[in-house]
């Protein structure tokens, strides 16, 4: 197990979260953490706002290793991962290496992405770090959106 896998595993421990919800949940927690997490995941600006191909690299591994499962949903990409028994065990024996403040933002995080539809992730990420939203292919309609219903 690497360092990354720890975090998907800790995030899950506090919520199921399908990978755009994963994937915000651990931009925000290393944005909120001064970007200054050893051997965290790497983002970049990508078609919903920041993203890195290591989580899915993660995903895959942790899959594979049975410590996660993704429940089946109609449309697969908001299927939600899930831990396992042993997912959890290991979950809980991690979050002993987590010193007690980024855990509790990781649990902050986690409970408001949870929560949150799509567009209202998206406008609280892209309003948090406008420059991992340069590369969005729905920033435009999402503000758009909230444009047209102001001015109804």
């Amino acid at each position: 197990m690497i360092d990354q896998d720890k975090w998907i595993l800790c995030a899950l421990a506090i919520a199921p979260l399908d990978r755009i919800r994963l994937m915000k949940t651990l931009f925000r927690f290393w944005w909120h953490s001064g970007q200054n997490i050893p051997n965290f995941f790497r983002f970049k600006p990508y078609l919903y706002g920041p993203w890195s191909p290591e989580v899915y690299h993660s995903l895959e591994r942790l899959e594979q290793e049975g410590l996660i499962v993704r429940l089946p949903h109609a449309v697969p990409a908001w299927s939600k991962y899930h831990l396992t028994d042993r997912g959890r065990r290991m979950a809980k024996e991690l979050a002993l290496t987590i010193d007690q403040a980024h855990l509790d933002l990781l649990n902050e995080l986690t409970s408001e992405t949870s929560r949150l539809g799509f567009s209202d992730l998206l406008k609280l990420v892209y309003g948090e770090a406008p420059q991992f939203a340069q590369n969005s292919v729905v920033k435009e309609a999402l503000y758009d959106a909230d444009y047209r219903s102001a001015s109804n």
